[in-house]
C-alpha cells in the first residue's frame, strides 16, 4: 500500500497525486485529502489513515510518498510510526516555517478551488513536526529536481545522503518534472521494502 502525501495548496485529486496512481498500478494507492495548511490536524488525520490501513493486515506493507510539504509531514510520520516500512520524498520541504510565511492570510487552494486561511499559528506549528534525518529509520529514497526554485537542492541532497539513496535530476522544478522518470525508481525502492512482522496485536507494526 502507497500513501500520498500532497504539499501545501494542494489536494488528493492533484494531477501529480492521479498520475503518480496511474503510473504506480497495479500498486494500491490511497490519497488523503488533509487540511496541510493546519500541520496539526494535517498530521492527525494522515496519522489515523496511516493506523487504519496498518491495521488491515491486506494491505501488507505501508510507503510514503510525500511531495513538498507533504514530504515534510512523511519524515514526521515516518519518525514517529512504526507501521511506515519506507518513504519516497519528492523536493521535500526544509525550512516550511520560512518558505510558508509570505502565505499568511487568505488564500485558494490550486487544485479544489476553495478560499483557506493561512494564520501565524498555522506557521509556528510547523516547527513542532521538524526532525532531524537521523530520527527517520524507515529506509528512504529522495527524488530532487535540480532546478527546484524552493528548496535548495545541495543542500537537500547533503542533508538526506546519510538517510538512503538521493536521486538528482537535471533542469525541473518544484512541482517536480522528471515523474515520468522517477516511477521505475519508486517501484524498485517499493519492491525492495521487507513486510514487517507484528510485534503487537495493536494497529500499529
Amino acid at each position: 500500500m502507497i500513501i500520498y502525501l500532497h504539499g501545501f495548496s494542494s489536494g488528493a485529486a492533484s494531477q501529480k497525486a492521479v498520475r503518480l496512481k496511474r503510473m504506480l498500478a497495479p500498486v494500491p494507492m490511497i490519497v488523503p485529502e488533509y487540511p496541510s495548511h493546519h500541520p496539526r490536524e494535517s498530521i492527525a488525520l494522515l496519522t489515523q489513515t496511516i493506523t487504519r490501513q496498518a491495521a488491515d493486515k491486506s494491505d501488507g506493507k505501508i510507503m510514503l510518498i510525500g511531495s513538498s510539504l507533504g514530504g515534510y509531514y512523511a519524515q514526521y510520520l515516518a519518525a514517529a510510526l512504526p507501521a511506515i516500512d519506507g518513504i519516497v520524498l519528492i523536493n521535500p520541504a526544509l525550512n516550511p516555517r520560512l518558505t510558508l510565511r509570505q502565505y499568511i492570510g487568505g488564500q485558494t487552494n490550486m487544485v479544489t478551488g476553495k478560499p483557506f486561511e493561512v494564520r501565524q499559528q498555522d506557521i509556528e506549528e510547523l516547527a513542532q513536526f521538524d526532525v532531524p534525518a537521523g530520527a527517520i529509520k524507515a529506509p528512504s529514497l529522495v527524488l530532487l529536481d535540480e532546478g527546484d526554485e524552493v528548496i535548495d537542492y545541495q543542500f537537500a541532497a547533503k542533508r538526506y545522503n546519510s538517510l538512503g539513496r538521493v536521486i538528482v535530476y537535471p533542469g525541473g522544478s518544484h512541482w517536480f518534472d522528471h515523474l515520468q522518470d522517477a516511477v521505475p525508481e519508486i517501484l524498485s525502492f517499493y519492491q525492495s521494502l521487507d513486510k514487517k512482522q507484528d510485534t503487537t496485536n495493536g494497529s500499529l507494526r
